[in-house]
């Protein structure tokens, strides 16, 4: 209005007609609805492409999600394979396999945490690799103390040690499986291999006694052949 006014003014001042103002007046104010309208309308233009914008990322996620699920599933595929493949291939001399493949199923009954940690430390001694198994044994054995389920990973901690023929080791772990966890399924396998160990140190009467005590604690365990044929070669 201070516009329309201020050409009124000058309208008159300079003799323009009252048509001519009119006219430019009107055109004035077409200009600024052009101008609005074309305002609107990039206003309008850029929400759309905003929108689109928008629209584009959430499909980027959501493929993104789709990539890292399938490469997530693909990983744990590739484990599962990997683990498999471990288990396929012969422990090294020494371990017994048996009782390896028996305690890998065991693991299962344990608590997630200590089951995995026992578990890890069980493949590194397939693999061979007894001293990076023995922390693991370590700590799962004293999560699972107050359980009762702890003899059988005091019993791999012996076989750990065996493997690095350190017998002081093994010996002390195969007496705490005796001692502490007679009832383990471990523990005729525990007399067996310290008798082992004995005969290793030199200790030939010491090994008899072990055997015997298997014989008698546990005559039915799969154990005691075994021990009756060792007992003979002892005599």
């Amino acid at each position: 209005m201070r516009r329309v006014a201020l050409v009124l003014v000058v309208s008159l001042s300079t003799g323009c007609s009252v048509y001519d103002l009119g006219k430019k007046v009107s055109r004035l104010e077409r200009n600024v609805s052009d101008l609005r309208a074309l305002q609107a309308e990039q206003t309008e233009s850029i929400n759309s492409l905003d929108s689109q914008i928008k629209l584009i990322a959430g499909r980027l996620e959501e493929l993104e999600f789709s990539q890292n699920k399938r490469l997530g599933t693909d990983l744990s595929a590739l484990k599962d394979d990997l683990s498999a493949l471990r288990k396929r291939m012969p422990p090294p001399a020494g371990v017994p396999t048996a009782e390896l493949e028996a305690d890998e199923s065991w693991a299962k009954d344990l608590p997630e945490d200590s089951g995995r940690i026992f578990l890890d430390g069980l493949a590194l001694v397939r693999e061979g690799k007894f001293a990076d198994a023995l922390p693991l044994f370590e700590n799962a054995a004293e999560q699972t103390e107050s359980t009762g389920k702890g003899g059988v990973i005091v019993f791999w901690q012996g076989v750990a040690h065996d493997g690095l023929l350190d017998n002081k080791g093994a010996l002390r772990s195969y007496a705490e499986v005796i001692a502490r966890y007679p009832k383990s399924h471990r523990a005729p396998a525990s007399l067996l291999r310290q008798s082992d160990v004995f005969m290793r140190l030199g200790d030939k009467k010491t090994a008899q006694l072990s055997l015997k005590k298997l014989l008698e604690d546990y005559p039915k365990s799969p154990e005691a052949v075994e021990a009756k044929d060792k007992l003979k070669l002892l005599k």
